[in-house]
């Protein structure tokens, strides 16, 4: 009795009257948490088994038992939560409470989630830790046993699918095509349906946010892998992943040889460039170990190590269970199962029990903080940087900014999170997932684990598309032939399922439609701006996102924000299909080669467009972060990288092009006598010069738009220096090659007048470049003066490092050319060549100054 009572009151103080909303929780630090342990291990309400499991860990690891006596689950039991569900409106679902549960009158400690785990066939249970059965991983599986709502709406996003939709996608990918080779459709008959909810995660045949979804056939292939480890012995499923994969685990995969997006470095790593070139550079590791490589990837040491410290941090890992052991730990023998892939905390951590995704990613161990749930920076762990700077924006936005005031006094803990009352500006969890209240606890926006309900468009890959309409790319890509990745609107269409039941006819949200009612250029008329209309799911998703601004902003706010912003979805798609473009027109054309998508520079440009700045413009627009919409997002996007991308292509067509004149020219004259058509080729040459001096004049007094990462002034002038100091002597080379040119052209026909004509005003003109050497060398100078403007002329530097960077390898190219040319006897149509060729450098030389 005395248990019950004791289990009452802690319910009690934990909830108001029933309907009323739940008061705050408050972690405590001190000696008064140390006394709070003590008082826990002497109460009723913690279980046996838990007490036993605090006595030994208070002392090896008091870590995790001071933060488990400060959480809820130290206060509560599983039959609060119906009263939790109750609070926020969604009732129905304290009936899918694990039945073990629902009358369970000790709170939730140890051995509730170690020991009281979801499915008993698990390949990573320890049959006997000091007489329990327990597993090492708790997993989503084992959550859902009290959060089934929680945990069946996070099972449809990228958050449960995000590992093997990325480092693992070449192992989970060849499963699925060998389940489907074998009859699995979840819109074929029932056998067919019956293989694809044993193979697959069931996505296409269950409910969305009503049924969970995991892989549980990644059971039986843990279970398989650590019986081959332990024993050589390989069953069926062995077999298959050998035939299906080439591999056991999606460790012995060579990610060497991986060329994707989903790790940019392996392109350059593993780039091909040097090894066109027959270069190779002797390396030797720390380890001792010697190799000639063409490319990093090939030293034999080099292991990819990062991936575990990068990738998987925020993606996830597979777990793998690979044997059994016992281990002196602190002097005791302790049981255990060895784990690969552990420990991590990714969002997708697929565990061995075939659970997809983590609770631990935004409720860490063992606190389980709602609090810390709804701070901005724990979606800031992996939301954030270059490609998805999510909490940067947030944080230059307005309501980062009142966040970062009064956020200290905010009450995190509340259960409903009551507008105005509880806080005054949203977070991450706000707009994205929150249960949201008035003062009275009354719900005014239902709360969801489900990322995707308040979301329209998918602001990660190349084009401007709607969200997937399940989270599982490769069963997009098997069973409706679309590529999340590479998809566009119009494309939608074409890749609908006609066997497919209604919610899963499409690959994607359907409701997209974009019409004209703004004004035109001159025209006085408002709305200005294309206008998106949204019908079906995609308008109930921007209907449930603006409900949430309108509990702070007025209708009309709320309506030309989203007017505003979704043009940029559209803007964005143009400079998209535009960049893209051009990347294919590069590999057409020969100029880029596309066996490896990742080394070339037209290559990593694009990348960046789509998955860097790209992503920053449209993130930095509805986030209302300007900055990041402005010059981090659309003047990268278009003035730098498309800026190189069209640079890029126009240098390296024109020379393609002049290169083909020019060879046509050398066999129409070689050996010929002068003609007056190689004198209208020599006022041509003329024209062109006149042209690019003209380009020049306009170009020197344009301001450096291209920026560098060079984090100090002495080192970016210095080694500007050091460039120019090259420059100007491949630029003596170049004219004394000249001198000996217009030696050899007073011994041709009086027309030789005109080339060495040509060839004075070249010299002007490398003249003029030498001049801007000197320019460099006295920035230098002026730079270290005005060091209170050291951002911008680091940004200089960068632009002119990089400049000479191209000057020096067109020179490199010309020297080449000019060289070849000496080796024969001139005809004056070969002279016309050389000064073509020197002039057409130059021209490059001028228009990147």
């Amino acid at each position: 009795m005395k248990r019950f009572l004791l289990a009452g009151i802690l319910v009690l103080s934990f909830l108001l009257v029933a309907g009323i909303a739940a008061p705050a929780h408050a972690a405590q630090f001190g000696d008064d948490l140390a006394a709070k342990v003590q008082e826990l291990m002497k109460s009723d309400v913690v279980s046996p088994q838990t007490k036993a499991c605090l006595s030994c860990h208070i002392q090896y690891t008091p870590g995790i038992v001071y933060d488990w006596a400060n959480s809820k689950h130290a206060e509560m039991t599983p039959a609060a939560l119906a009263d939790l569900y109750k609070a926020i409106g969604t009732p129905e679902w304290a009936d899918k409470i694990a039945d073990k549960f629902k009358n369970y009158n000790y709170v939730i400690g140890c051995y509730e989630c170690h020991g009281m785990f979801k499915e008993a066939d698990r390949p990573d249970v320890i049959e006997n830790h000091f007489g329990y059965k327990i597993v090492t991983i708790v997993t989503r599986k084992d959550c859902s046993q009290c959060h089934p709502k929680e945990s069946a709406e996070i099972s449809w996003t990228w958050h449960a699918t995000g590992s093997v939709m990325s480092p693992f996608k070449p192992w989970y990918l060849g499963i699925l095509k060998w389940a489907k080779s074998q009859g699995a459709d979840p819109f074929g008959d029932a056998q067919a349906k019956a293989l694809y909810e044993k193979y697959f995660p069931p996505y296409l045949t269950k409910q969305r946010d009503v049924d969970d979804i995991n892989w549980n056939f990644y059971k039986e292939i843990a279970k398989a892998i650590m019986q081959y480890v332990e024993t050589g012995q390989e069953n069926d499923i062995v077999k298959m992943l050998k035939e299906a994969t080439g591999m056991v685990t999606p460790y012995d995969y060579d990610w060497k040889t991986f060329i994707s997006p989903l790790w940019p470095a392996s392109g350059v790593l593993n780039t091909t460039l040097l090894n066109k070139m027959g270069i190779k550079i002797a390396v030797t590791s720390i380890d001792g170990n010697s190799k000639a490589i063409s490319n990093v990837m090939e030293h034999p040491s080099f292991r990819n190590g990062y991936i575990y410290h990068a990738c998987f941090e925020c993606h996830g890992t597979v777990v793998v269970p690979y044997k059994k052991e016992t281990v002196t730990i602190n002097g005791m023998q302790v049981n255990r199962v060895a784990l690969w892939g552990w420990p991590n905390n990714g969002a997708a951590r697929l565990d061995p029990d075939g659970s997809l995704g983590t609770c631990t990613a935004c409720h860490p161990r063992h606190l389980f903080s709602i609090k810390q749930a709804r701070e901005p920076w724990t979606c800031g762990q992996c939301h954030l940087g270059y490609d998805h700077p999510h909490i940067e924006i947030y944080e230059e936005s307005k309501h980062g900014n009142i966040w970062d005031v009064y956020g200290k006094d905010w009450n995190w803990d509340q259960i409903p999170w009551r507008v105005g009352v509880d806080f005054n500006a949203p977070t991450c969890a706000t707009c994205h997932m929150s249960a949201l209240a008035d003062a009275n606890g009354n719900i005014l926006v239902p709360g969801t684990h489900d990322l995707v309900k308040r979301l329209v468009w998918d602001q990660m890959h190349f084009f401007s598309i709607p969200k997937g309409i399940i989270p599982d790319k490769m069963q997009q890509a098997l069973f409706y032939g679309w590529s999340q990745l590479k998809g566009k609107l119009e494309d939608i269409e074409a890749k609908k399922n006609d066997k497919a039941p209604e919610p899963y006819k499409y690959p994607v949200f359907t409701g997209i439609k974009i019409v004209e009612d703004g004004g035109k250029i001159g025209e006085t008329k408002f709305p200005r701006l294309l206008k998106v209309e949204y019908t079906g799911e995609l308008a109930k998703h921007r209907a449930e996102m603006e409900a949430v601004c309108k509990l702070c902003h007025s209708s009309q706010w709320t309506e030309n924000f989203f007017r505003t912003a979704d043009q940029n979805m559209i803007d964005y798609d143009i400079v998209a299909r535009f960049a893209n473009a051009l990347l294919q027109l590069a590999w057409k054309e020969g100029i880029h080669d596309n066996k490896n998508i990742l080394d070339e520079y037209m290559e990593i440009m694009w990348y960046y467009i789509w998955h860097h700045e790209g992503r920053r413009w449209r993130n930095g627009v509805y986030m209302m972060g300007p900055d990041f919409a402005h010059w981090f997002g659309i003047v990268d996007t278009v003035m730098d990288k498309l800026g190189r991308m069209t640079s890029y292509l126009y240098t390296a067509l024109k020379i393609k092009q002049i290169e083909t004149e020019l060879q046509a020219l050398k066999q129409a004259a070689a050996g010929a006598p002068y003609t007056p058509e190689l004198a209208a080729q020599i006022a041509q040459l003329q024209r062109e010069l006149e042209s690019l001096k003209a380009q020049l004049a306009a170009l020197e007094a344009q301001v450096p738009v291209l920026k560098s990462q060079l984090q100090s002034l002495e080192t970016g002038y210095s080694a500007i220096e050091g460039d120019v100091g090259s420059l100007k002597t491949d630029v003596n080379t170049l004219l004394q090659q000249l001198q000996e040119l217009s030696k050899q052209l007073e011994a041709l026909s009086p027309q030789a007048k005109e080339i060495q004509k040509l060839v004075s005003e070249i010299q002007q003109v490398a003249g003029q470049l030498q001049t801007i050497g000197q320019k460099a060398e006295t920035a230098n100078a002026k730079a270290e003066e005005a060091s209170m403007k050291a951002e911008e002329a680091s940004n200089k530097a960068g632009q002119a490092i990089s400049m000479i960077e191209e000057i020096s390898k067109k020179i490199d190219e010309l020297s080449s050319k000019i060289d070849s040319v000496s080796s024969t006897a001139y005809t004056l149509g070969a002279i016309a060549l050389a000064a073509a060729v020197i002039a057409l450098g130059l021209s490059i030389v001028y228009r990147r100054s």
